[in-house]
């Protein structure tokens, strides 16, 4: 189980050393002075406030805006506010007015309870304050009478986690987050321990609340990413680790896992660029990355990143896997001469492969040297007759040569190949040989094949 946040040098829990640093954290960011003596009785009481602290007016007025749009201003602050008051959401309890600075002073005069005060200019930015209304106070105060205790648990339960007590730790930190909800080590910890003991939903949720009161912390965006990749869940993961590159963006890891994220989201151009940032981060060419940001230019397609990729790996894809990679990276950047040169020396060390002679088809096929074309994808399929994709690929290129009789043979060929394909593979091959019986004016077999395509799709019926 991971540790607790940093504590406190000096070993004062953080909300009492919080509430001892009140009055430097004011001053600094309020410019107020000392509070002269208690407060008479009967007097009315001092407001209760959050404070945020940005360094700009238009930062402080999209704060509002958030506010005013549904958002708590509790995690306005923990995710915008520069202040050292970030971390309890902006409260610094009951306030005399009269110690805050002339602009602060002005604003909260003019502030109903409940409400935000205006803009106003701190030593630090702009500043915006939050009247809190009594119950609201009562509440945090409660929370925080009992954060020593909540403390002590967290501690406790990381102690028993480290040991291997996992039932024991995610009983304490419970309790922890119980007595303080606000308390986001506890509920870190607690994920963790959730995780470990196969809780993976709760441990989700755990997380998601850590994040919720410490949204820049990195190791949570980088964890909870990586648990919801293995829970199949690519784009939420994405989502928490851009947020973790964002706050960290020489994290070799972070880069690493978000390209990963974005090829099991599909974004395969996006795992292009991130993986090239791992690899520039890291350095050198690590053959696993170049691996796999070769695959997803493949796959974007991205042709100089694919090249540029296949030739840094000519040295881990020595001799005919070399040729045949650079071959399919060529071929995707447009340059089929060079592509076909590649598939070329690929054959001359393996004559039998289908992939080499599929590649070189390719090229000679974009070079517009189809009968050359021809003959490799035939030797393809001698050496490989299960596979309907070069049947497909051999039919396109008998109907660009004006023999559509070549064609509907090639293509029934792929169909009889495709019969233990999916029913929608073989679906679509039927409609493909049906348009070319249609283009042939077979209408009568044109008709049959759309039937039988008809009865793939809905095999019930």
């Amino acid at each position: 189980m991971c540790a607790g946040r940093p504590r406190p040098p000096d070993g004062v829990p953080r909300g009492t050393r919080s509430k001892l640093a009140l009055t430097a954290i004011m001053a600094a960011l309020l410019s107020v002075g000392l509070v002269a003596g208690p407060v008479p009785a009967g007097a009315p009481k001092d407001p209760a406030i959050r404070v945020l602290v940005v360094k700009t007016e238009a930062e402080a007025r999209e704060a509002i805006a958030l506010f005013t749009a549904g958002m708590t201003f509790e995690r306005v602050v923990r995710e915008r506010s520069i202040g050292p008051e970030r971390e309890r959401g902006g409260y610094l309890g009951r306030v005399d007015p009269a110690t805050l600075s002339p602009a602060a002073r002005a604003a909260v005069a003019r502030t109903r309870s409940g409400r935000l005060t205006p803009v106003f200019p701190t030593d630090g930015g702009f500043g915006v304050i939050q009247i809190l209304t009594d119950q609201e106070e009562q509440e945090l105060e409660v929370k925080l009478r009992k954060e020593p205790e909540a403390l002590a648990l967290l501690k406790e339960g990381t102690d028993l986690g480290k040991r291997g007590d996992l039932d024991g730790a995610v009983a304490l930190l419970q309790r922890a987050v119980e007595l303080n909800p606000l308390l986001a080590d506890a509920h870190f910890n607690l994920a963790v321990g959730w995780w470990h003991l196969g809780r993976h939903e709760a441990a989700i949720t755990a997380m998601r609340e850590a994040i919720r009161l410490q949204p820049n912390d990195f190791d949570a965006h980088l964890l909870l990413g990586g648990w919801l990749s293995q829970r199949g869940r690519p784009e939420e993961a994405v989502a928490r680790f851009e947020r973790a590159a964002a706050l960290d963006m020489d994290s070799l890891e972070a880069w690493r896992m978000l390209a990963r994220a974005y090829d099991a989201a599909g974004r395969a151009r996006a795992a292009v660029g991130a993986y090239r940032r791992a690899l520039g981060l890291l350095g050198r060419d690590d053959p696993a990355l170049l691996e796999a940001l070769l695959a997803a230019a493949m796959r974007a397609p991205d042709g100089p990143a694919a090249v540029e990729a296949a030739r840094k790996l000519r040295g881990a894809r020595p001799g005919y896997e070399g040729f045949v990679t650079m071959g399919d990276a060529l071929l995707l950047n447009g340059e089929a001469e060079a592509a076909a040169q590649e598939y070329r020396k690929a054959l001359g060390l393996a004559p039998a492969s289908v992939r080499g002679q599929v590649g070189l088809a390719a090229a000679y096929a974009r070079l517009g040297e189809r009968e050359s074309a021809t003959q490799h994808l035939l030797t393809a399929i001698r050496l490989d007759p299960a596979d309907p994709h070069h049947y497909q690929t051999l039919s396109r290129l008998y109907e660009e040569m004006g023999r559509l009789d070549l064609a509907i043979v090639a293509q029934r060929d792929g169909v009889a190949a495709a019969s233990g394909a999916p029913a929608a593979t073989q679906a679509a091959m039927v409609d493909q040989l049906a348009a070319l019986y249609e283009r042939a004016e077979m209408r009568r077999e044109a008709e049959q094949e759309r039937r039988r395509a008809q009865a793939l799709r809905e095999p019930g019926r």
